[in-house]
């Protein structure tokens, strides 16, 4: 794991909002990273600096999301794209290479799209799906009993997180101090000492509501693309004391779900972008950067070079 150091925090504004940003410093060109949904840039801490040697390292955070201002509107992907862009224009960037993870590849890929100018290289950290109408079926059809609403609000940011790798097992190996850190910063403490997530429910809808009818135009991509797509075995969503009977729907439904859903999205990659270079990671989770971190530093070096 790459040594941390504090990141400079600072804000700017940017397309009319004030958006909060990282800059983990080094020189050259523009590395910028964009977290997935809910997150802050601070979940590239320990990643972001293994690129100081060669790059600019920053970290945008999107509206809404950790310290950045939460306006009523502006939850569409064109205009979440146009942040990125008011941002590089503030900060003096021509070009830059975009790095994201989750959400952020709707967002690259609407970058891709419309700022084609503006970008060096794009990296997917398993960022790069498309929904189709079978999807719905599949995923309707997980053998784990969904999960009860979460409560409106918690006691402390250990409560939240325990709530959440109980509701999301497949994070549960991921937990840890530094995991707690990380959300706690994607929460707000009330006046009556309770916490809730920073992003609030009305903002959540139009978000989502934002990428209902997201399509990537992989074709259209016109730099350099690395894409990393995260494949799970049924271990990482195996409910604790899962009886042999639900171990065995767990494993069909993982496996379909690779074979269905994920499998597509690589064949899509690779047959549609012009200029892209494919890396699946094995038996590890969606955070793929975190624990799989030296691998992926050297997937992205050797992709920069």
């Amino acid at each position: 794991m790459v040594n941390r150091q504090a990141a400079r925090s600072d804000f700017v504004q940017a397309n009319d909002v004030r958006l909060h940003y990282l800059d983990w410093g080094g020189s050259g060109p523009a590395l910028i990273f964009l977290a997935g949904y809910g997150n802050t840039p601070h979940f590239f801490d320990s990643l972001a600096q293994a690129f100081t040697d060669r790059f600019h390292v920053l970290g945008l955070t999107r509206r809404s999301h950790g310290q950045s201002e939460q306006p009523k509107t502006g939850y569409d992907l064109d205009t979440l794209a146009a942040d990125v862009i008011a941002f590089m224009d503030v900060q003096g960037i021509d070009k830059a290479t975009v790095a994201g993870h989750s959400f952020a590849g709707m967002e690259m890929a609407t970058l891709a799209v419309q700022y084609p100018d503006r970008l060096d290289k794009l990296v997917f950290l398993d960022a790069l799906y498309e929904y189709e109408q079978s999807d719905i079926e599949l995923f309707g059809s997980n053998p784990v009993p969904r999960a009860a609403p979460p409560p409106e609000s918690f006691a402390s940011v250990a409560d939240y997180c325990e709530d959440f790798v109980n509701r999301y097992v497949t994070y549960k190996p991921l937990r840890s101090p530094r995991w707690d850190e990380l959300w706690g910063l994607t929460l707000t403490q009330r006046e009556d000492g309770q916490y809730v997530e920073i992003i609030r429910p009305e903002t959540a809808q139009q978000l989502f509501a934002g990428t209902n009818d997201f399509h990537a135009e992989l074709v259209k991509f016109a730099c350099p693309t690395l894409v990393l797509f995260a494949y799970q075995t049924a271990a990482w969503s195996m409910p604790e004391g899962a009886s042999p009977e639900l171990q065995e729907q767990v494993t069909a439904y993982i496996e379909r779900q690779n074979r269905e859903y994920k499998d597509r999205n690589v064949k899509r990659a690779l047959a549609e972008i012009p200029d892209v270079h494919v890396i699946v990671y094995e038996d590890t989770s969606h955070y793929c950067f975190l624990d799989k971190e030296a691998e992926v530093i050297t997937a992205m070096k050797d992709f920069l070079s």
